[in-house]
């Protein structure tokens, strides 16, 4: 159905006297463009001061400034973290391209300061424009126009999904969902093979960025194989999906170098994922070709075969991955000490009561919603429509359980059933007679809009949440400005800190909270949590191999406040008490950052 008024985009009636109001189109890029223009005006001060939301949002900074500064395309280590040997790093040149092409056309016009901050509020809103443009191609395609602009303004109010696009969110996370929205858009292309296609590209370039991206490969495979065997049509589709796993060793050779063909990592795609990807391609673009696919055993003969040889392949390449996951090198004193702190990916029974509803809820009534939709739809095609986007929320749902930050994902899927189930009970409340209860039900809406269902959620469970210890933001600016007084050294510095020191300062660090660098992570975990004379190997030279030049730390940090509880005699804890041993001497620092000169002697 086409709404040719904005307000019958938004299901309000419009006054008999309108000539010409927006499309649809036109409120969509509205409410992208004031939703910039708010973020830009609340983080002003961050962008100004470059001031991360998050630690890796630094440390991509960091690699950028590095690639710039002539590092190689397939070098994104951080050679000043535990140096000389350097912190390896997983991450994928991909993210890298858009914040280094700002940096570099900007900075001959501003400089390289202003350049760098021009790029930090920009790349994420831009990516943001790249989402909603994605969202409403989709919820046009399943339910028209209003629906479409509805989640399109629904995405700009509502805060899981903004908080991966804020200015100086510069970090991988934003694109994922990106790459998601854009696989719906392949799911519900009426050209199959093009849709198999953009979704087949989408999901490649997605484990090019994170491999958060498996499972969401194997939900398309999934549902295309099931298109497939219920509608010999659909084999289009599901052929050009397959047929973009054919040139997954080109893509890795493209991103990380020839070497990666025959390197496995777990964390990374490698040789562990490529070469099933490949053949589960070439088995089943052959196998199409070879069988008859009007016929429905081979249609699913094929698909076995190809999805049973590269379970098999991956099986054999990649074992451990499988049986330990992708962190399987950490030792066990950085995977309880570091890992299992990081909330955001860990699953959602181990987080607050009111976490978890903010993360679940909206997904929960995205898919009611959604299949409430399907149920009323008004033909098979729009029905089917629906069941694929429901399938894939369901999918993407369970995937959100199991790692609470993976809920962007899935609440950008809910918005088209959500905006759906807004506009028909907005329809019904005002076909009602009186006119107090229209105001109030329509009012009341406002209470299943994402924003207002999370709210609702976290105010009711918050108080049952003990309170937990006043912390410090220790990774700010101003915190960290005390460091700019000292000569280029090596610190001994919090994980959470490092990335934040690397951008800020010239100064190097043993460890940042990134597991690939495990001899860093678990010097500064160790040392930490040890007594002060054991604590002294690590930070001279240790498991970190040089030693440090100074120990810096903040007592009111997350990080510090969780070693002081798990090792009350340990370094940490001693120093929060102003304890010091002989081997350090403070400087005077009159903020939160403690400085500590390391005395060889």
């Amino acid at each position: 159905m086409s709404f040719s008024r904005a307000s019958d985009a938004l299901a309000i009636a419009p006054p008999a006297t309108a000539r010409r109001t927006p499309s649809a189109r036109t409120i969509a890029l509205l409410g992208w463009l004031a939703c910039c223009a708010v973020m830009l005006a609340l983080f002003a001060h961050n962008v100004r001061a470059l001031d991360f939301m998050d630690t890796d949002d630094a440390m991509r900074l960091a690699q950028v400034r590095d690639w710039i500064g002539g590092q190689g395309w397939f070098d994104v280590s951080q050679h000043r973290v535990n140096p000389p040997a350097g912190g390896p790093m997983h991450w994928s040149r991909l993210v890298d391209l858009p914040i280094a092409c700002v940096i570099l056309l900007a900075r001959p016009l501003v400089g390289a300061t202003a350049a760098e901050m021009l790029a930090c509020a920009l790349v994420p809103l831009l990516t943001l424009g790249c989402l909603a443009a994605a969202l409403f191609h989709a919820a046009r395609r399943i339910a028209g126009d209003a629906v479409a602009a509805a989640a399109v303004l629904l995405a700009c109010v509502t805060p899981t999904i903004l908080i991966q696009f804020t200015p100086t969110r510069i970090d991988h996370h934003g694109w994922q969902a990106v790459m998601a929205l854009l696989a719906l858009c392949g799911a519900l292309d009426p050209r199959r093979t093009r849709g198999g296609v953009i979704a087949g590209v989408a999901v490649a370039a997605w484990l090019q960025i994170s491999t958060e991206g498996l499972p969401y490969a194997a939900l398309f495979g999934g549902l295309f194989t099931l298109r497939h065997w219920i509608d010999a049509r659909e084999g289009d589709r599901l052929r050009g999906f397959a047929a973009v796993g054919l040139a997954a060793p080109l893509l890795l050779v493209l991103t990380k170098g020839p070497g990666a063909l025959t390197h496995s990592a777990c964390d990374a795609l490698s040789a562990v994922y490529v070469w099933p990807l490949m053949l589960f391609g070439a088995l089943t673009v052959a196998g199409m070709r070879l069988t008859d696919q009007r016929d429905l055993p081979a249609r699913i003969g094929v698909t076995l075969l190809a999805g049973g040889v590269a379970a098999g392949a991956c099986l054999w390449l990649g074992a451990d991955c499988l049986t330990s996951g992708p962190f399987h090198e950490l030792t066990p004193l950085a995977y309880d000490h570091w890992y299992r702190q990081v909330l955001e990916g860990r699953p959602l029974w181990e987080q607050s009561a009111a976490l978890a509803a903010v993360s679940l809820l909206p997904s929960l009534l995205g898919l009611v919603a959604t299949f409430a939709a399907a149920r009323a739809a008004p033909d098979g095609e729009a029905r089917t429509r629906w069941l694929v986007l429901g399938l894939l929320l369901l999918g993407a749902t369970i995937v959100s359980v199991l790692v609470m930050r993976a809920m962007t994902v899935a609440h950008a899927l809910a918005l088209p059933g959500i905006g759906w189930l807004l506009i028909t009970l907005f329809r019904r409340a005002q076909a009602l007679p009186s006119a107090p209860a229209r105001v109030l039900l329509s009012a009341a809406l406002m209470l299943l809009t994402p924003v207002g269902l999370s709210s609702t959620g976290a105010t009711l469970l918050s108080p049952l949440e003990p309170p937990g210890p006043q912390k410090t933001n220790c990774r700010a600016p101003q915190v960290l400005a005390p460091l700019d007084s000292l000569p280029p050294s090596l610190l001994f510095a919090p994980l959470d800190i490092g990335p934040d020191i690397l951008v800020r300062t010239p100064h190097s660090v043993i460890g940042t909270g990134h597991h690939r660098n495990v001899v860093g992570i678990n010097a500064v975990t160790h040392a930490f949590l040890s007594a002060p004379d054991a604590a002294r190997a690590d930070v001279m030279a240790g498991r970190a191999g040089r030693g440090a030049d100074y120990l810096v730390m903040c007592p009111r940090m997350n990080e510090m406040l969780l070693y002081a509880r798990d090792a009350p005699d340990g370094l940490a804890a001693q120093l929060a008490r102003g304890r010091v041993p002989t081997w350090l001497e403070p400087l005077p620092t009159s903020g939160p950052l403690k400085i500590y000169r390391v005395r060889r002697e």
